[in-house]
């Protein structure tokens, strides 16, 4: 017979042939109705509770507050922040995004040449590449800096990404307005700036910068499908195969990559549309020494809101 498993002490290792419970911000759930060898069976809930002591561990952030997902006190009232006017907002980004994209997407088709091959190649390159380091930028300046109580933008724009450090899995809960109306609404002036070339230039001018056009609306594309693919980075089940497959190639942002970001503090690999560009602006330290820099001449310690919400108990 098997001896009983034994729960773990916090911190300490599961032991060889043994799975540890995931890190803090992972959404990967046990496969069920695993059984031991006969007469020594453990039931799941058995198994789940001597693993809990761990888990809750591992999910301690600096200040010794627990992350508790939707039952933590900050993620219940940052969630109570998403109002009808945000709601409005999102509905009309992503139906004046979607609009202009199809727009300038029949457009650019009617203007492209084959000689046109090359350059366009390389201006879809460019674009997904930009796309990734804008993202890490604006992912970095949010976690990073400001505070929910800022006018307009700290409730509209940072309340989210405080929501997501305590509660990692809202976003698999948020429908498509909501994951995606907030960068719907930042390509809004590029997409308007090119519906205006389209009608506004004479056809050889059109021919001539279509190249650029395309690394834009390349650009455009990868920026507005960003938080989908975060979310999706967050979805371990029920996920189309195909963005499955793109995630294993890492064409798009894939799961486990992202989990290096959600580990307390929060300081590294923000960069979310493909990743690509997480490990080298790592190597270099690209984002501590903005860091430096900025709280050098602020005075502003790096992710303090953050730290604040997360430490929330009532």
């Amino acid at each position: 017979m098997l001896p009983r498993a034994a729960a773990l002490a916090p911190g300490s290792s599961p032991g060889p042939g043994r799975r540890s419970p995931p890190p803090a911000g992972l959404e990967e759930e046990e496969p069920r109705g695993r059984a031991m060898a006969s007469g020594g069976a453990e039931s799941v809930p058995r198994r789940a509770e001597a693993a809990r002591p761990q888990a809750e561990a591992a999910e301690e952030p600096e200040g010794g507050s627990r992350r508790w997902g939707a039952q933590h006190a900050g993620a219940r009232e940052l969630a109570e922040l998403y109002s009808p006017g945000k709601r409005l907002q999102e509905w009309i980004s992503v139906i004046l995004c979607f609009s202009l994209i199809c727009f300038n997407f029949y457009n650019l088709l009617f203007y492209l040449r084959l000689e046109h091959t090359p350059s366009v190649i390389f201006g879809i390159f460019a674009g997904v590449i930009t796309a990734d380091f804008l993202s890490g930028l604006f992912h970095w300046g949010a976690d990073t800096w400001g505070s929910v109580e800022l006018p307009i933008v700290g409730k509209a724009f940072i309340r989210p990404f405080r929501e997501h450090h305590i509660d990692p899995t809202a976003i698999t809960r948020h429908d498509f307005i909501e994951t995606n109306g907030d960068n719907c609404f930042m390509t809004l002036v590029p997409l308007a700036n090119m519906a205006y070339k389209f009608v506004s230039f004479s056809p050889e001018a059109l021919y001539e910068t279509c190249p650029w056009e395309c690394y834009v609306f390349a650009l455009i594309i990868f920026i507005t499908m960003t938080n989908q693919i975060h979310k999706w980075s967050h979805t371990y089940f029920g996920l189309p195969r195909w963005v499955i497959f793109l995630q294993d190639w890492h064409v798009i942002l894939p799961r486990k990559h992202h989990r290096i970001h959600h580990v307390s503090p929060h300081e590294t690999y923000f960069c979310i549309t493909t990743g690509w560009l997480n490990y080298p602006l790592e190597k270099i330290r690209f984002w501590r020494c903005l860091e430096n820099v900025i709280q050098a001449v602020t005075g502003e310690k790096p992710r303090a809101d953050d730290m604040k919400w997360a430490q929330k108990i009532k």
